[in-house]
């Protein structure tokens, strides 16, 4: 085995929160698919994890104990993730009764990280598993198809493997360094009803480049990083944005300076006009909404969820991850997966400053170097009033008879979790608005009283 370590990093709290996220949503998403399955006519049910972007597959240790010159211990990244969780899918299937096949395609464009990538396959002894190739319908049970080559190039084969009947895949779009996804790339997959995805949309690079959209004659250096872009979004209203924003903060600097020279007005509250601070945020929120829209404009029906990830020391954005679903469980799923994240970045973040903060010098010696203890933040348990959840479930539901689908899919853009839904639903029954028979699964037909209250 031949190792690079020059093209191994170290794992930052923000890849260790996506990390944390793509773990515990792959376990959900193929538990939610799998669980209904025991009552169907046996199929050759199929799981594929597509990596688009799978880099070296490893890091040589985290982040905050590297700084502090404390020995590391590999840690491994989106790849191993993907086929460990099909492979825990599949044993857990198999234990319910139901017999599914597994694959994992894992993409990487450039060459000195594809060979780490396999370097890695090997460290967790996959490589008996492993085939490099792109005649995906070549691949055996638990097979992983490794590629060295652009996933963009790929799309037509992709989609032909994993769009196939009886077949359920989740992609990972997560490019490596500052990049966009052309919209022309992520439309047909997020298109595709049983195709789960997460995006990491670069929020930091995005915001660098719209000020080079705004002047004309670049280089074709710097034209070719806003047409990058330009391809994620496919419309000008990105650059709108940015014209509307750059006017705004110039007349509120005019406004505060000028004008007011710093002083309010009689009926102003002091602090009142809006900080570069609070309109750069506003700034942000409509370009993350615009790009919520280009993902609805994709398809009407799709289930849309989001998380900042902030720098690990600058409370700035870093990066967003938007995750898309057409599975309503899956939607209200993803609400748990990220408020628990939420805690995570905290916790990480927070260790990260204390270990640079008390960072040794470069040549201090591992063994006089003590790991700081830092408080983990308060438990993610959330403890939501079932109460005021069983009241906006009736206020909505009022008179109507639905399944325990339908009810799901109506509450998708709420940040309700299922099992809070569910606990409503108990609580509603147990108080006469509504009646049910039965264990709630998807298919219980809940019907909802006419009562005032």
């Amino acid at each position: 085995m031949n190792t690079n370590h020059s093209a191994l990093l170290s794992r930052d709290p923000q890849t260790r929160v996506k990390h944390e996220i793509l773990a515990k949503y792959l376990d959900s998403w193929g538990g939610i698919i799998v669980h209904p399955l025991r009552k169907k006519r046996q199929k050759d049910w199929h799981f594929v994890y597509v990596d688009c972007f799978a880099h070296t597959g490893r890091y040589i240790g985290e982040s905050e104990d590297v700084i502090q010159n404390i020995e590391t211990q590999t840690v491994f990244g989106s790849p191993i993730i993907g086929i460990n969780a099909l492979d825990k899918l599949a044993d857990y299937a198999l234990i319910k009764g139901i017999r599914i096949r597994t694959n994992s395609i894992l993409i990487e464009r450039n060459l000195e990280y594809f060979r780490e990538l396999q370097n890695t396959l090997c460290i967790k002894s996959l490589n008996h598993r492993v085939k490099v190739t792109t005649n995906f319908s070549s691949l055996a049970d638990r097979e992983i198809a490794v590629v060295n080559a652009d996933a963009h190039t790929l799309l037509d084969n992709l989609l032909a493997y994993t769009t196939r009947d009886y077949t359920w895949s989740f992609y990972l779009l997560d490019p490596y360094g500052p990049s966009g996804i052309p919209r022309a790339f992520v439309q047909p997959i997020v298109q595709q009803k049983r195709h789960d995805v997460m995006i990491n949309f670069m929020y930091e690079d995005f915001i660098r480049k719209t000020g080079l959209a705004m002047k004309n004659g670049l280089k074709s250096q710097y034209q070719k990083l806003v047409d990058n872009w330009a391809a994620v979004f496919e419309n000008d209203k990105w650059q709108q944005i940015v014209r509307e924003t750059i006017n705004e903060i110039h007349e509120h600097r005019y406004w505060r300076d000028d004008v007011l020279e710093g002083i309010p007005l009689d009926d102003m509250e002091e602090g009142s006009l809006l900080t570069d601070q609070q309109l750069g945020e506003i700034k942000e929120r409509k370009f993350v909404d615009l790009y919520k829209d280009v993902l609805r404009d994709m398809d009407p029906e799709l289930n849309i969820k989001l998380i900042p990830i902030m720098f690990p020391t600058r409370e700035q954005t870093m990066f967003y991850l938007f995750l898309t679903t057409h599975d309503p469980t899956g939607a209200l799923t993803i609400n748990e997966v990220l408020y628990k994240a939420k805690y995570l970045e905290q916790d990480y973040r927070k260790r990260y400053k204390v270990a640079k903060k008390i960072a040794p010098p470069v040549y201090q010696l591992p063994l006089f170097i003590l790991k700081p203890e830092v408080q983990k933040s308060a438990s993610p348990t959330r403890k939501a009033k079932i109460e005021d959840v069983a009241d906006i479930i009736f206020l909505q539901f009022k008179g109507r008879t639905l399944t325990r689908r339908e009810v799901y899919r109506r509450l998708v853009d709420t940040y309700f979790f299922p099992k809070e839904i569910d606990n409503a639903l108990k609580l509603l029954k147990f108080t006469n608005r509504a009646s049910f028979h039965g264990n709630l699964v998807h298919e219980t037909m809940i019907e909802f009283s006419n009562l005032s209250g």
